[in-house]
């Protein structure tokens, strides 16, 4: 079993973690990612008056008149709104976070909620000016019975100026806003780094570097760099069944294995049960040239018998 002091193990200090982006940096950035997001409202109008259902209306002597009598189409436009609404949230939420990785952050995300509000009055506001003014021409000049197609539009949301100035957003409009928050919010709770960005994360939490090639532990408080051969069993040794777990680390590095009757170099044999001090050979006491004739010890005393039968003490004559 190896003796060798246990030191430390030291390890290569980490870099130091980049610095933050500053702020009017980000900033800004944020102010272009809200334009950008706002200006995809129109291929969104565009593609909203595409696929939602337009209410067929026919022309009467009182104007143009739905066919159905409850027509579906009404409602319909604005259930197209709100999952296309949901859509672009989701897919802007995720673009943003895998493409600004560098300005991830509360900034980034209110520049998400405003510019998807923006996007859609803007949707909202295009989608249903596409056709408009077809649709007014056809509804006070055209025959009767002649079959109009109204254009979409969006009933559930509105949108107005508050106090004369202030941009003022409710219902349905608020749909991608919402999904944009929620999806980038749930990738900055589950992501790893507190600052929701792997090149800028605190050194406590990054994972230390391995040692270098040859470093062994020790290296660093002025021991050899070498490992203790002692301190493993050698390559393939298999100890006896009933051995001492740690013979195999002594038998590898010479030393004797503990519990096998042998006495270490500079250190007295344990004795017998008969008070003997045998050696590991030929079962004599360890002072050489001591022993006398029959294997008798003369360093013992005759006060180191054991009393005879019928209590008589040693020295005494016997019956």
């Amino acid at each position: 079993m190896s003796i060798a002091p246990i030191s430390p193990v030291g390890q290569p200090e980490a870099a130091p973690a980049p610095a933050r982006v500053p702020l009017a940096r980000e900033a800004l950035w944020a102010l272009v990612v809200a334009v950008v997001v706002a200006g995809l409202g129109a291929p969104f109008g565009l593609l909203w008056s595409k696929l939602a259902p337009h209410v067929e209306l026919v022309q009467t002597q009182y104007g143009p008149y739905p066919i159905e009598g409850e027509p579906e189409g009404y409602w319909a436009d604005d259930g197209w709104f709100i999952l296309m609404s949901i859509g672009m949230g989701i897919v802007i939420a995720v673009v943003a976070w895998l493409l600004l990785r560098r300005f991830r952050g509360p900034i980034l995300l209110a520049a998400l909620v405003v510019g998807s509000a923006g996007a859609s009055v803007l949707g909202a506001w295009l989608g249903n000016k596409i056709g408009w003014a077809h649709y007014l021409d056809l509804a006070t000049h055209a025959p009767e019975n002649t079959h109009i197609f109204r254009p979409v539009k969006l009933r559930t949301g509105t949108s107005s100026l508050l106090f004369g100035f202030i941009p003022w957003v409710r219902g349905t409009m608020l749909v991608q806003a919402l999904a944009a928050a929620a999806v980038y919010t749930g990738l900055a709770g589950f992501h790893a780094s507190p600052t929701l960005r792997y090149d800028n994360m605190p050194v406590e939490y990054l994972d230390q570097p391995a040692p270098p090639p040859g470093y062994y532990p020790g290296a660093d408080a002025g021991q050899s760099s070498e490992p203790d051969p002692g301190a493993y069993p050698a390559p393939g040794f298999h100890p006896a069944p009933g051995a001492h777990p740690d013979s195999g680390a002594d038998e590898a590095a010479g030393r004797p294995a503990p519990g096998d009757g042998s006495a270490s170099e500079g250190q007295p044999a344990p004795e017998d049960a008969s008070g003997h001090s045998p050696t590991a050979g030929d079962g004599h006491s360890s002072t050489a040239g001591q022993s006398g004739p029959e294997g008798i010890d003369p360093a013992r005393s005759e006060s180191d018998d054991p009393p005879a039968p019928g209590g008589s003490q040693p020295g005494q004559p016997r019956p």
